[in-house]
């Protein structure tokens, strides 16, 4: 008896794991179906959407214009300051110099005189520089200290007076000779000086000495103007 249970005990665990699997086969073949099925009622849903949502092409972004930066205006060059004559030159006689700074004194009367350097001309500090269209003035020794300026009474207008700086030539020529009494009538004389060194319109070069060579009673007063108008004409 107990020989002929076993068996039947068999084919009944046989046909349960039989149907176990086919269910469970059955299951998973329902889970991919519906997932299928699924999948392809979402792409039908997707497809029947407004067509906003689909991309036919790459759009095109407007960009910002760029932005233009304004034009830099150059900044003006400076115009180079005149420089300052270091020689002074008179051919006509035979005069070739050194140039130094002269600084006024003040007199007793409360009135100013410039000094004058020996052995050089003295440029008044206050004065002008060449191309720089003002009055160039100098001042010189007649019968001392280098008498440099001894012969200013033997210019006759037309001479030609030169002043070198580090930017080049110079050139004036001579226009007038001023002979002013001195002694005795210092105030007017220093008066009539001071006229003919102030500033003026235009540029010129005024040369100031004591004269005659024996007594220095008087001044002597040479006036150039430029050879050619405008900047170093050398």
């Amino acid at each position: 008896m107990t020989d002929l249970v076993k068996p039947e005990q068999r084919t009944a665990s046989i046909y349960d794991f039989t149907g176990r699997l086919l269910i469970s086969t059955g299951v998973v073949l329902g889970c991919l179906l519906g997932l299928r099925f699924a999948r392809e009622n979402l792409d039908s849903q997707i497809a029947n959407q407004p067509r906003y949502l689909s991309i036919d092409s790459t759009p095109a972004f407007q960009l910002p214009a760029a932005t233009v930066l304004p034009t830099q205006t150059p900044m003006p060059t400076a115009t180079p300051l005149p420089l300052p004559a270091t020689r002074l030159s008179i051919p006509a006689i035979g005069l070739n110099i050194s140039i130094v700074e002269s600084y006024p004194i003040q007199q007793r009367d409360g009135s100013y005189i410039w000094d004058t350097p020996n052995n050089a001309a003295g440029h008044y500090d206050s004065s002008g520089n060449p191309g720089g269209g003002r009055n160039i003035v100098f001042t010189g020794h007649n019968n001392m200290a280098g008498e440099v300026f001894r012969d200013l009474n033997k210019l006759v207008p037309g001479d030609e007076i030169i002043l070198l700086t580090d930017a080049g030539e110079f050139h004036y020529l001579v226009q007038e000779k001023v002979i002013i009494p001195y002694v005795g009538h210092e105030t007017e004389a220093n008066q009539q000086i001071g006229v003919l060194s102030a500033p003026q319109s235009s540029e010129m070069v005024t040369l100031i000495s004591c004269w005659p060579y024996s007594t220095f009673t008087n001044r002597i007063v040479v006036v150039a103007a430029p050879l050619f108008s405008g900047g170093a004409n050398g």
